[in-house]
């Protein structure tokens, strides 16, 4: 079983993941990738541990991400 900080370390470095992605296929800057990823539904979801978002892969997290961002356009 994971501890708290274990997961907090898996949450953490899934924001540093997706906002890196922003930055490198949708030439965001890098304070627009973080916003993006802090102020969305996304983060919020990867925060709640109950979710489960924090084992999930990147590139599932990733595609969520992308999905609510077009939404926003």
């Amino acid at each position: 079983m994971l501890t708290e900080g274990q997961i907090q370390c898996m949450k953490e470095d899934m924001i540093v993941a997706l906002a890196q992605i922003l930055i490198e296929e949708q030439n965001y800057t890098m304070e627009n990738a973080l916003s993006a990823v802090y102020n969305s539904v996304t983060f919020r979801n990867l925060q709640n541990t109950a979710t489960g978002y924090y084992y999930q892969s990147v590139g599932y997290l990733y595609e969520d991400l992308q999905s609510e961002l077009s939404l926003k356009k």
